[in-house]
C-alpha cells in the first residue's frame, strides 16, 4: 500500500480533511503495521532450476561432463565408488537430503570453476547453506580419503625419475623439482597484513615438488602470502629429511631455482653477474629447461581447478584443505591418465616474492653442483 492509499483511508474512516499532522502521524504508524505484518507472512517462494544434477547432468555428452566438470565421467565415478560410504555416514539428515552423488558434484564443479557458492545454490536448487556446509565436508572428506596420493617417491622410483629427466635434458640424478606459488584468497585472514605479497594481492604459498610425470610428490602450504620461498622451505619437514639425509638417494638431488638456497641435494642456477663461463651457462639452460616441468605442473593444477585461481573462504583451515584436494585431484587426473595437456592453461606461475637467496650456499652444494655442470654433455 502506498502513501496516497494510507492517507486515502485514514481520511475517509478516521479524520476530518483539514487535520492535515494527524493524519500524517496515522499514516506513519499504519504503513509501519503493514510492515510488520509483511515480516510475519511467508517469504515468496524463490524460483530454483530443478533436476540439473539429477537429469541434465546424465545426459551430457562425455565431452560437455569434462568440460564442466574438469574431469572425465570415469574419473568422477572412480572418485564416487571410493567416498560414497563415507558421503553417506557423515550425513546428517536435515531438511534437504542430498544424494552421495550430488554430494560430490557439488565439490567437483566448485573446484573446477570461479562460481560463487550462491550461484551453485541457484544452478544446483539447493539452499545456499547446503551447498555451504556439504563443499566443506566433502572436501575434508575428500582429502582424508585420498592424501596418500601425495607421496614421496622410495629409492626404486627415485632412479625412474632420475633416468627419465636424465633422458630428457641430460642432468644426471634430478628426482624432482621443487617451486613455490601463490594461491589467492579474497582477503588477508583474520586482516593480517602478513597475507599480502609483494604484487599487493593476498595470498597463501604453496609448495611442491614435482617428478618427471607432473606428479606432486610433496604439497605444503598454509604459509602467508609475505614468506620468501627459501624461509617455507626451511621449515617444512622436506627441508628437516634432506639435512638429516634421508629424503633421497645417495647422489640424488631436487632442482629449484634462484630464490632457494644451493645444497647437497637441491642444486640451483649459478647466478648470472655477466661473467659466467660456457659451462655454467649451459647448466643454466638446463636447469632453466627443467623447471619447466613444476612450471606446467602448476599450470595443470590452477589452469584445471580454477578455484584455486582465487579462493574466497576465509577459515585458515578450510582454505588449507581446499588447496591440498586441488593437488590430489591434479595426481588423481595424471594416474588416470584424464586429458592432462587440455587443461595446462596460460597460466602466470610466476611467484610474486621471487627474491633472491637469503640463506646461504652449502660448501657441499657448490661442489656438486660442479661436479653436475661437468658431467652434462
Amino acid at each position: 500500500m502506498d502513501d496516497i492509499d494510507v492517507a486515502a483511508v485514514v481520511n475517509i474512516f478516521f479524520l476530518d480533511d483539514d487535520n492535515e499532522q494527524v493524519c500524517v502521524q496515522i499514516c506513519d504508524m499504519i504503513k509501519e503495521l503493514i510492515s510488520v505484518i509483511s515480516g510475519m507472512l511467508p517469504r515468496e517462494e524463490v524460483p530454483r532450476i530443478t533436476n540439473f544434477a539429477e537429469i541434465t547432468v546424465p545426459r551430457f555428452a562425455p565431452r560437455d561432463f569434462r568440460q564442466h566438470f574438469r574431469i572425465d565421467r570415469s574419473t568422477f565415478d572412480i572418485i564416487l565408488q571410493s567416498l560414497a560410504p563415507l558421503l553417506i555416514s557423515a550425513h546428517t539428515g536435515g531438511k534437504e537430503q542430498v544424494t552421495v552423488e550430488k554430494q560430490l558434484m557439488l565439490f567437483i564443479w566448485y573446484m573446477a570453476n570461479q562460481e560463487s557458492m550462491r550461484e551453485i545454490s541457484h544452478i544446483f536448487g539447493i539452499s545456499l547453506s547446503t551447498v555451504h556446509s556439504t563443499i566443506l565436508r566433502v572436501n575434508i572428506i575428500f582429502y582424508d580419503f585420498f592424501k596418500n596420493m601425495i607421496q614421496w617417491p622410495d629409492f626404486r622410483r627415485q632412479t625412474e625419475i632420475a633416468a627419465s629427466f636424465q633422458l630428457s635434458y641430460g642432468i644426471p640424478n634430478v628426482i624432482g623439482i621443487i617451486d613455490g606459488t601463490h594461491i589467492q584468497i579474497s582477503a588477508p585472514i583474520a586482516g593480517d597484513q602478513d597475507y599480502i605479497n609483494r604484487k599487493g594481492y593476498p595470498s597463501v604459498v604453496l609448495q611442491v615438488v614435482v617428478d618427471d610425470n607432473l606428479m606432486i610428490t610433496s604439497a605444503q602450504t598454509g604459509w602467508p602470502g609475505c614468506a620468501h620461498d627459501a624461509r617455507v622451505l626451511r621449515n617444512t619437514e622436506l627441508f628437516t629429511k634432506a639435512e638429516a639425509g634421508n629424503l633421497t638417494a645417495v647422489n640424488n638431488h631436487l632442482l629449484g631455482d634462484s630464490a632457494y638456497p644451493l645444497k647437497n641435494w637441491l642444486l640451483t642456477p649459478f647466478r648470472d653477474n655477466g661473467h659466467l663461463n660456457d659451462r655454467q651457462r649451459r647448466y643454466n639452460r638446463v636447469v632453466s629447461s627443467c623447471h619447466q616441468t613444476v612450471e606446467r605442473s602448476i599450470g595443470h593444477l590452477k589452469g584445471r581447478f580454477r578455484k584455486l585461481r582465487e579462493i574466497p573462504l576465509h577459515e585458515p583451515r578450510d582454505i588449507c584443505y581446499l588447496i591440498m584436494s586441488g593437488c590430489l585431484l591434479h595426481n588423481l587426473c595424471i594416474v588416470h591418465e584424464d586429458s592432462i595437456e587440455e587443461f595446462i592453461g596460460n597460466i602466470n606461475v610466476q611467484n610474486p616474492n621471487h627474491y633472491p637467496n637469503i640463506f646461504g650456499n652449502a660448501p657441499a652444494g657448490v661442489v656438486k653442483r660442479d661436479q653436475v655442470m661437468n658431467m652434462l654433455p
